[in-house]
């Protein structure tokens, strides 16, 4: 299937593939994968559970913008991110679906997150108090921890905010919502405590006779394994990359990886000859041709590389060799003796009949899968793609 870039809103389609030219290396985004993970994940839930599409991290290096725009043709009902200027590009897109900001947004960003219409995350009644003084009528989600030692109130706590908030006239409550632990445990029954710590703090609130409207305790891994706890809306965001953070998930899911390939280009190749003097030791085997790629560890590559890393060129594997620069890497291209200057690299995805996978890139890079999207730059160029559709919205 060929592939080009899809017209978004605000980014021009020749604007994108223009950067990618430009900076001779790109990454290549699968926005139709993102909506099939969605739409999977869709058919698990029952109708009335809102799904927030949780985008941190720029979604996750895909670009936070565009991945909102297309998950919002989908239906979703709205968005969850920890950096203000990630929840601007959603806005930027015209987007009006709520938009939760996760703690990280300061009560000195007041007026651009009431300009946006966002809702902001509140773990203490200081942290009310302030936004109460910074923002007029502030909408707010009440943070709660259930045992991940992070941001949000103690199950202790969690009734007083929660009353604190529900008796104030200029205050509109959104919701509660908490992120379940992460943290290595050796009780297979920790979710369950989670659980019931939040059915504890909602049976508290209902006993001065309010409960939130929208209570949210799972992402990815909670909500395909834990589908008592659906409550009434869920904030996954690893699941729309198609990263199910689970071997064997209670709700099965298909899920295709949004990051379809990382491409950059030869910026020089030419033939080692004696007048250099020997080849240096760290290369290993002398390379006969010396190619360099206009892509190294400020881009997000490892700063060190491993043996067996390869790119792909002229659908043939060639070795990557050390050390990598802030912006160039080598690679021998004695194998592929027709690579010639402005050839594609690729470093991860397909070329011809071979392929360099996720997780291969991720064993080599010393990371897992999830690590290898957060490794993603921003600064690096993004070209989006998507099947042809009956309606032709998307070019082949």
């Amino acid at each position: 299937m060929r592939t080009v870039p899809v017209p978004l809103s605000g980014v021009r389609a020749a604007d994108q593939a223009s950067a990618a030219m430009l900076r001779g290396c790109w990454y290549e985004i699968d926005l139709d994968a993102i909506c099939h993970n969605y739409r999977q994940l869709r058919s698990h839930l029952p109708c009335h559970v809102k799904v927030y599409a949780c985008l941190k991290r720029n979604a996750y290096g895909c670009g936070a913008g565009p991945v909102a725009s297309a998950l919002a043709k989908e239906g979703v009902d709205g968005f969850a991110v920890a950096s203000l200027l990630d929840a601007i590009a959603i806005r930027q897109e015209g987007l009006s679906q709520q938009l939760l900001l996760y703690p990280g947004a300061l009560p000195a960003a007041a007026p651009t997150i009431q300009s946006l219409d966002l809702t902001v995350s509140v773990s203490s009644i200081e942290e009310l108090e302030q936004w109460r003084a910074a923002i007029t009528r502030p909408r707010v989600f009440i943070k709660v921890d259930l045992g991940f030692f992070r941001a949000g109130a103690t199950p202790f706590d969690a009734g007083k905010l929660l009353a604190a908030a529900a008796g104030l006239a200029d205050v509109q409550v959104e919701g509660i919502y908490a992120h379940m632990s992460e943290l290595p445990t050796k009780q297979g029954s920790d979710a369950n405590k989670q659980f019931d710590r939040m059915q504890a703090i909602l049976r508290e609130a209902s006993g001065f006779g309010w409960r939130p409207a929208v209570v949210m305790m799972t992402s990815t891994e909670g909500v395909l394994n834990h589908p008592d706890m659906d409550f009434d809306a869920v904030d996954p965001g690893a699941l729309f990359f198609g990263l199910p953070e689970s071997d064997k998930p209670t709700r099965p899911v298909m899920l295709r990886p949004a990051l379809k390939s990382i491409c950059s280009s030869l910026v020089s190749v030419k033939r080692l000859d004696a007048s250099l003097g020997p080849a240096p030791t760290i290369f290993g085997k002398n390379p006969g041709i010396l190619g360099v790629i206009g892509m190294g560890w400020g881009d997000g590559l490892p700063r060190q590389i491993p043996g067996g890393a390869v790119g792909l060129v002229r659908g043939q594997r060639a070795r990557l060799l050390p050390p990598a620069h802030l912006e160039h890497m080598r690679i021998d291209l004695t194998d592929v003796p027709d690579a010639r200057y402005g050839d594609q690299v690729v470093l991860l995805g397909r070329q011809g009949d071979q392929s360099i996978t996720h997780e291969e890139v991720a064993a080599l890079w010393g990371t897992d899968i999830v690590g290898l999207y957060a490794q993603l730059r921003d600064h690096i160029p993004r070209i989006y793609s998507a099947r042809q559709t009956d309606k032709g919205t998307h070019n082949e």
